[in-house]
């Protein structure tokens, strides 16, 4: 099923939101669409064609625009700034005419010379779109600023007439300039949520170093390379590309996509991530990927993608949004209606309403959650976690149990060498030797543990055959040895670790040497495990493995809650048993034999390759967070992380909330006339969306 994403013009409230989800999802074909007020987004999934979305939102009142996926968000304040400068700008003298001791009002003429501009100038964007949403029958946030800016205006030019000298033009402008000032400020503070997505779209460098089939070298640009192509990279510059390195060994800094700090050494056959950087010597690759097909544009697009994703406490906002702005119209007229009839008349009822009709605008409820979703997702991806799903980042926040796999996510996944038995008379550096040549060019993990125990130069094997289940042979020196399992080697091998394996090294003499392997648990893993307790979760260790190695790595971990002996759709039914109890869970795993067990989690979180897991693409797949540093240390940072996301929306919609509880009464019954009415109401509504803003600015910390 198709997704895109495309920019939706003429949004300002959580009303906007409903009135575009709806017409997007009357159009034939859409099966969903979640609309972003924070990012001005929309993602549609479905068959229908951009043509046929963009018609229907149009007749809803709003503009639908393509967006480039691998393209930066859009961020050109300057329109924004203009209107806020002009408004404030003829707005002052009038605000001025209040101060005490200024020598009187200035006359009606220049009081309306100034205002109109303001109102229906710098303002003309809120009775434009508050008329053609009117039109579908929508009342948003721009028919209240509409109402309450024009309606002022209205009677300040009706009291001129009448020769009034106490006019309110100064309340008409203000409202408006407030307004605008609080939107550009609330706008600069968002372009600040996206700083991560940004700054992950601009590390692929413009050009890179082509070598030609002659051996020269050419400066092209980026786009134009193809796979197959042989870049250079010197040492300061940025890789270009996804490949592999042809020739040469440097270290590559990989800490804007993997949050880790030290570089990685890199040789021959080693991948290159485009938007790395190489340090010390320069390398030459092959390109396998460029453009939008590399990983640091399919990161940067699942980092946008869940920006503009919905966490579940939206829905409340959403609910809310609904049948607030109508509800506030009521009131409104309740209240001018009531002050009309104590007996004040119009001069007086107008006021109360308009001020009612500002203070209201549901403007802080709407950005209240998707504002810190989108700081919270950008923040994790600095930390090196990918997050494709705000639900997910949300279920980790009240998570009450969080599930390990052991192999490859509790420990490091790969046999290492603990120790060696001699049984013959030769050396232990000398056996490790032979075992680590005749395991030269064997991708098994047992070669690999073999080979890393050895630092040395290996020697040439004549004769190399190989026995699948059994293990190597060959000739080295002249003599012909056997290295694998009891029965291909022909002996017995002594007692091993209970987690442990053992290989067995042979001659003509008989057995010379064993060797015993054992994955070994993560070092932080204790660390991060007590961690993860101190924040309240209930840990535990589920695998596949026998009982005794599991139980030993869980004791190491500090885990006391141990299932083993468990296939992969055990592992699901353990899960679905764990949920129907009431528990909220996490689970994380190597992305590969456990993506079952990460799909049905509340929230999965794989170990990418970069983690030490089996493979990104996989983890990418499988689960909707994915850990990109290597360790586990990310597992509890995305923690933390999500709980004080979940903190900041609680506190985000507490404010909203509270905000109109409060301030709707005081309006409605006269008490804010004394501090200014509805210029009081302009500037409070703007501080707070301002205020939600900043409060989710402070994950970035």
């Amino acid at each position: 099923m198709a997704r895109q994403i495309f920019a939706v013009t003429g949004m300002t409230c959580a009303s906007c939101v409903r009135h575009v989800e709806r017409a997007l999802l009357d159009a034939p074909g859409v099966t969903a669409a979640v609309v972003n007020l924070a990012t001005g987004t929309v993602r549609v999934e479905g068959a229908a064609t951009f043509e046929a979305l963009a018609l229907r939102v149009e007749d809803a009142g709003y503009g639908l625009t393509k967006v480039q996926a691998d393209a930066p968000p859009a961020g050109d304040l300057a329109p924004a700034r203009r209107r806020m400068v002009f408004a404030l700008a003829l707005t002052a003298p009038l605000l001025m005419s209040m101060l005490p001791g200024w020598p009187g009002h200035l006359p009606g003429w220049i009081q309306a010379l100034l205002a109109t501009p303001v109102v229906f100038g710098a303002g003309l964007g809120f009775f434009q779109r508050a008329a053609r949403q009117a039109l579908h029958g929508q009342v948003t946030m721009d028919a209240l600023i509409a109402l309450g800016s024009g309606t002022a205006w209205a009677f300040a030019v009706f009291e001129w007439q009448r020769g009034v000298h106490e006019l309110s033009f100064e309340t008409a402008a203000a409202l408006v300039a407030f307004l605008l000032t609080g939107k550009f400020l609330e706008a600069r503070a968002k372009t600040h949520a996206t700083d991560a997505l940004k700054a992950m779209l601009s590390l692929a460098p413009p050009t890179a170093l082509r070598v030609e089939a002659d051996g020269t070298v050419l400066e092209v640009p980026v786009a134009v390379l193809v796979p197959g192509d042989r870049v250079r990279v010197l040492p300061g510059q940025t890789v270009p590309a996804d490949g592999r390195v042809g020739s040469g060994q440097a270290e590559v800094d990989e800490a804007m996509l993997t949050g880790e700090p030290l570089p990685v050494a890199k040789g021959p056959g080693d991948a290159l991530v485009a938007g790395t950087v190489v340090h010390g010597s320069a390398l030459e690759m092959e390109v396998r990927a460029v453009g939008a097909a590399t990983q640091l544009a399919r990161m940067a697009a699942m980092v946008a993608e869940a920006q503009g994703s919905r966490a579940p406490a939206q829905d409340l906002a959403d609910r809310i949004s609904a049948v607030f702005v109508p509800v506030i119209l009521v009131l409104a007229l309740a209240t001018f209606a009531g002050w009309w009839a104590w007996g004040g008349g119009f001069a007086q009822a107008w006021r109360p309403a308009v001020t009612l009709l500002v203070i209201a605008c549901p403007c802080a409820l709407g950005l209240a959650t998707p504002v810190a979703v989108m700081v919270g997702i950008g923040a994790a991806a600095k930390h090196g976690v990918l997050v494709r799903d705000a639900t997910a980042l949300e279920a980790l926040g009240r998570a009450t149990d969080l599930v390990f796999d052991k192999t490859g996510t509790l420990t490091e996944g790969q046999p290492m060498l603990r120790r060696v038995v001699v049984s013959g008379n030769r050396p232990e550096d000398e056996l490790l030797k032979v075992a680590a040549s005749l395991e030269r060019d064997s991708e098994h993990p047992i070669a690999r543990g073999l080979r890393a125990a050895f630092a040395g130069d290996l020697q040439a094997v004549e004769g190399f055959r190989v026995d699948p289940g059994g293990g190597v042979s060959g000739s080295l020196d002249g003599a012909t040895w056997r290295l694998g399992s009891e029965v291909f080697v022909g002996a017995s091998f002594p007692a091993v670790d209970p987690d442990g394996i053992a290989v067995g090294l042979a001659n003509e003499q008989g057995l010379q040497g064993t060797f015993i392997l054992g994955d070994r648990l993560r070092p932080e893993a204790p660390s991060i495990v007590a961690g993860l307790e101190r924040q309240g979760l209930k840990l535990h260790l589920l695998t596949g493995d026998r009982r005794e190695p599991a139980q030993l790595m869980a004791r190491a971990a500090g885990i006391t809650r141990v299932t083993a002996e468990v296939r992969p759709e055990g592992k699901l039914a353990h899960l679905r048993t764990m949920q129907a109890s009431g528990a909220v869970v996490g689970f994380v795993g190597d992305g590969v034999n456990d993506a079952p067990a990460l799909a049905q989690a509340d929230c999965g979180i794989a170990m990418g390759s970069g983690a030490g897991g089996q493979g990104t693409g996989a983890a990418m797949a499988a689960a909707p967070l994915v850990l990109l540093r290597a360790g586990l240390e990310p597992v509890l940072t995305v923690r933390r992380l999500a709980l004080r996301t979940r903190r900041v929306i609680k506190q985000n919609l507490g404010w909203a909330l509270g905000y109109n509880l409060l301030l709707v009464p005081l309006a409605a019954f006269g008490q804010l006339e004394r501090f200014g009415g509805p210029m009081l109401a302009g500037a409070a509504m703007g501080l707070s969306s301002l205020t939600v803003v900043l409060n989710a600015l402070r994950l970035r910390r």
